[in-house]
């Protein structure tokens, strides 16, 4: 991630900060790319603009983490109480304290390191502990005042710091670990798999110890005085001096005016502020002739702040940062989360719904995100594309070169139809592509209009023009990680969804034909016995021979040993069920009957127009794999005309399928000397 993408992100006023991405840049540095990068939020309607953050699952085993670490942090506050007072120490404890945390904070850094694939789930998790942390250890000395109000006034600040120091060493030292076990199971270099976050919270300690720091300085007094040893009270008046004597000599000193003035601009003039956070101008101030170290800061003070300053814009990244982190709670099958925890959105309720395809972080749960997703796909293949293509090499370079800008044109088309319906290109095939979207009823138009661009291509001559075959299903699918450039992964679609959608476009069947014939063979028949009688069914001609080609439009059936033949639009039964869920967004507009079947009218409005399209229920395909799979058939309803419709049997699109099909035939007539029904 770039420091300018990063700035964007910045939401809220600075304080540390100067505006710009400059400062960002110097800051971070060339690591700005190993911060996680927050995701994008959907509310429930999917519509509105989505909110940015990291959402994580609120949990009792979350809980549970930060009781034990409250836990820690109590028998420490304990141990470090009894030292001062030379009382006996409460070692046993303190071990059993830290145990208990430590099974917890292990399991879930282990999770976090081992199921990240390059996601930056190990340094999100570091963001979102660092909040727990810093809220404990920030009440530490107020709570050593309710142990004993003497240790707690002396040495409150000093025992959070060693406290702090303590559980930092401990933290690293099973990070370490956790990062070589993770090595050696992944075949990843130790180093890869330490979080980058952490590192910087180990070298600037007020990201652990603090998670709001003003203007004033206040809330560094325990930093001052118990990290640093400084009077906190003398380093803040001084810190008063330094800002009204800079405002003095600039209004006063012209030399000094304008040297600032030819080297930062007139707008740091009119902000003082902004010079003071300006790395390098207290030390250039400190210079000065007229410069009082007695009144300001002493030469050491300049060297404290000047170093502080550093470490106080990276806090102000990082708090920024984790502030992202969006709790997200799971109640009656829906995710919720706190209004007010969403970044720049004002809601009149005290919590917000969000989309059902929110996948929130569980560090606690062995792949913190579930890989199971589900989504609708889409997925199209041209038929015979690998015969044309050995067809089109005979005919030399230029009919290849010709066929070539064809496809190219073709599938620009495709990638600009996906754009405008919302799909995201998770496969491409040669021959065909998997889109996976958000809305099932901009899918369905897509593979409407995705059609109709063939059909415009055929005219064009299109060579690749043994047809089309289009699926669509809403079901479940894996996430695999696949290795990209660097560090960072690219994340495929497997599993049973992908599955289904090849199975639909082929049309295997549980009854292989290739694994028939070998094994016929295996059991004696010979090979041109077997060929001969299995020849009906691959030749092409007969096979299917109402070709949608030839016939002038795109159809599917299902033969009567199960057989799903595709030449044009299939979806399955919980798509459509989707689909007639969004009866806002889709209209059931009448029945039409062409060729002795009944089809279902409905219309959808995909921003561009309306689509109409018929719909009816094919039956139960059997499919390879996976068994029997209610399919329904898709078509193009754009040369039909209107007064050839009846009036709907129903409003809802599921509901009137039901209808239409009761009252059809169950299967369509075959040939009674078709193979495939012997089979």
């Amino acid at each position: 991630m770039s420091t300018t993408r990063f700035e964007r992100l910045f939401l809220g006023s600075r304080i540390f900060l100067l505006p710009g991405p400059d400062d960002f840049r110097l800051t971070l540095g060339e690591e700005v790319g190993d911060l996680p990068v927050p995701q994008r939020i959907f509310l429930e309607d999917e519509e509105a603009t989505p909110i940015i953050g990291f959402p994580v699952l609120q949990t009792r085993s979350g809980k549970e983490l930060r009781f034990q670490l409250e836990r820690v942090v109590r028998s420490e506050m304990e141990v470090e109480a009894a030292r001062v007072k030379g009382e006996e120490l409460a070692l046993s404890e303190r071990k059993v304290a830290w145990d208990g945390y430590r099974e917890v904070l292990c399991q879930a850094v282990f999770n976090s390191t081992r199921s990240s694939f390059g996601r930056g789930y190990e340094s999100i998790f570091w963001l979102h502990h660092s909040i727990a942390i810093s809220r404990v250890l920030k009440e530490v000395p107020r709570r050593l005042l309710e142990i004993d109000s003497q240790i707690g006034k002396r040495y409150g600040s000093k025992i959070k710091y060693h406290i702090f120091s303590r559980l930092l060493d401990r933290i690293l030292e099973e990070n370490y670990d956790i990062a070589q076990r993770v090595s050696e199971e992944l075949d990843e270099p130790e180093e890869s798999l330490f979080p980058r976050v952490l590192e910087r919270m180990r070298d600037n300690i007020l990201i652990f110890t603090e998670d709001h720091i003003s203007p004033d300085l206040r809330e560094l007094s325990d930093y001052l005085e118990g990290y640093l040893g400084f009077d906190a009270t003398d380093f803040r008046t001084r810190f008063e001096a330094v800002s009204a004597w800079s405002t003095e000599q600039l209004e006063q000193n012209h030399e000094l005016r304008k040297m600032v003035q030819s080297f930062l601009g007139l707008g740091e003039l009119s902000n003082p502020w902004n010079l003071l956070i300006r790395s390098g101008y207290v030390r250039f101030l400190s210079e000065q002739p007229r410069y009082n170290a007695k009144r300001c800061f002493s030469p050491t003070q300049v060297d404290v702040w000047e170093s502080l300053l550093l470490r106080l814009k990276e806090f102000e990244i990082l708090a920024a940062l984790r502030r992202f982190v969006v709790p997200v709670v799971k109640r009656d099958g829906s995710l919720h989360c706190p209004a007010a925890t969403l970044r720049g959105r004002r809601s009149p309720t005290k919590e917000v719904v969000l989309s059902y395809t929110t996948r929130p972080m569980d560090f606690l749960s062995s792949w913190v995100v579930d890989p199971l997703v589900r989504r609708f796909g889409l997925i199209y293949d041209i038929t015979d594309f690998s015969a044309i293509i050995s067809m089109i090499r005979r005919g030399g370079d230029a009919e290849q070169d010709t066929s070539f800008r064809q496809i190219f044109g073709f599938q620009s088309r495709v990638d600009k139809l996906a754009l405008a319906h919302k799909l995201q290109l998770e496969k491409y095939l040669g021959d065909g592509a998997l889109y996976s979207g958000r809305h099932p009823t901009l899918l369905l138009a897509a593979a409407v209009r995705l059609q109709r661009f063939y059909r415009q291509a055929l005219e064009e001559d299109f060579p690749f023009d043994r047809g089309l075959r289009i699926a669509l299903n809403y079901g479940p699918y894996r996430l695999l990680p696949i290795q990209g450039t660097g560090s960072r992964r690219r994340y495929e679609f497997f599993g049973h969804g992908i599955v289904e959608l090849t199975r639909l476009v082929s049309g295997k069947s549980t009854h292989d034909l290739e694994d028939t014939k070998a094994l016929l063979m295996n059991a004696g028949y010979s090979a041109p016995e077997v060929d001969k009688f299995f020849a009906p069914l691959t030749t092409r001609e007969s096979y299917r021979p109402d070709s949608p080609l030839r016939q002038g439009k795109f159809h599917a059936s299902i033969n009567a040993s199960g057989v799903l033949l595709n030449e044009g639009i299939v979806a399955t039964i919980p798509f459509i069920t989707e689909v007639s869920d969004n009866e806002d967004l889709i209209r059931v507009t009448g029945s039409h009957r062409e060729d002795h079947v009944s089809y279902v009218v409905c219309e959808v409005d995909d921003g561009a127009g309306c689509v109409a399209m018929g719909v009816r229920q094919l039956g139960d395909a059997r499919l390879k794999g996976l068994g029997d799979v209610v399919v329904y058939e898709v078509v193009d309803a754009d040369r039909w005309s209107t007064r050839t419709f009846e009036p709907p049997v129903a409003s809802r699109l599921l509901h009137a399928l039901e209808l239409q099909y009761r009252e059809s035939p169950r299967a369509e007539p075959k040939p009674e000397s078709h193979p495939s029904e012997v089979l």
